[in-house]
């Protein structure tokens, strides 16, 4: 692991559900009782891709997540009864807050729970986590619980290591839009841009997905 000198912050803010109810993300919870972010794969426009996991309602599934909710899923990856891991396409008033905010991302442990509310990491600046905190406050109503640690070095090196061909497919396909929410490419003319077959493609995306999926399902049991 590889330190870098660059002082870091880490905000963590709880809301229970009734200073969420105003926000469009807690309609998820009429069809889901978790979702964990496990990943975040980059902004897009006013939202987030995101890596999740959510464990659905019983008798509840996809389609019947509320388009009013905010979150759209692009792709399922796996599923065991009623929990799945896709990639999500997320807004909504604090993706767009984190989107507009400099020097700040989304961190774990963030999620939503259909009983004790969200729970959101921020990690970033001094500058950029105080910024993100000050915007919370004009969106939500309340006190809000919060922790906020003290700086430290910035840890490199958190994620799966991916070969530097198969990071250039996954950035590139990140920032044609091929995670957005409908899609704005393809396969096929992500492999025309980077001069290889779509196969190849194909299969450095599943890759780096089953890669970024596995190494904070691993993380997120020890």
């Amino acid at each position: 692991m590889i330190l870098v000198n660059v002082p870091l912050r880490h905000i963590t803010v709880d809301l229970d559900i009734v200073q969420g109810a105003s926000l469009p993300g807690i309609r998820v919870m009429e069809v889901a009782e978790h979702i964990e972010v496990l990943s975040s794969l980059g902004a897009h426009g006013e939202g987030m891709d995101l890596v999740v996991e959510i464990s659905f309602s019983k008798g509840r599934d996809v389609g019947d997540i509320p388009p009013e909710s905010s979150l759209n899923v692009h792709s399922v990856h796996s599923r065991n009864g009623r929990h799945i891991v896709a990639t999500v396409h997320a807004t909504g008033p604090l993706m767009n807050l984190l989107t507009a905010t400099e020097g700040c991302w989304l961190s774990r442990p963030t999620y939503l729970n259909k009983t004790t509310g969200l729970r959101i990491t921020i990690s970033g600046t001094a500058d950029g986590v105080r910024a993100y905190r000050k915007g919370m406050d004009s969106l939500v109503p309340g006190n809000l619980r919060l922790r906020i640690s003290q700086a430290q070095p910035g840890v490199g090196g958190v994620g799966p290591k991916l070969s530097p061909r198969r990071q250039e497919v996954l950035e590139t396909a990140q920032k044609m839009g091929y995670y957005d929410t409908p899609r704005r490419t393809s396969q096929r003319e992500l492999a025309d841009h980077l001069n290889i077959r779509q196969a190849t493609v194909a299969e450095h995306l599943q890759r780096a997905e089953r890669d970024l999926i596995m190494h904070w399902i691993e993380q997120n049991s020890q």
